[in-house]
């Protein structure tokens, strides 16, 4: 592995340190990052393979599976249009996960995260800091 290929990240200094997952608890946030239309949305079909490709490119993965770039995305269930969409009745269902992933994590660590945070009922954030 080169030295350009080494991640090395500060994480007691801000904001690594007061980065966290929020769920649904800052609604407003999460509503303001959402309508920015600022970040791709990606389901969850074939078992998360698009997710896994979108972070694959997106995170430029060195050969020790570490990821060398941030990134964020909405992730949504398949088959729900989107991490909200406008029920045939006026209502708006929420179901989107906002990912945010530090530089410095593993591909493997962020999978699992991801696949564990799929929302079927409100519009949450879930956080992946670096490994240490």
């Amino acid at each position: 592995m080169s030295e350009s290929d080494t991640v090395t990240v500060n994480r007691t200094q801000y904001p690594f340190q007061t980065a966290r997952s929020t769920a649904a608890d800052h609604p407003a946030l999460l509503s303001a990052l959402l309508a920015s239309d600022a970040f791709d949305e990606i389901s969850d079909a074939d078992n998360f393979s698009a997710v896994e490709t979108y972070m694959a490119s997106h995170g430029r993965v060195n050969e020790a599976g570490q990821i060398t770039a941030g990134f964020a995305f909405w992730l949504y269930p398949t088959g729900k249009n989107g991490p909200f969409h406008l029920a045939e009745d006026g209502t708006v269902k929420k179901h989107g996960t906002l990912i945010t992933v530090e530089r410095g994590a593993t591909m493997r660590d962020a999978m699992e995260r991801v696949r564990a945070s799929v929302n079927q009922d409100e519009v949450t954030h879930e956080h992946i800091a670096a490994s240490q």
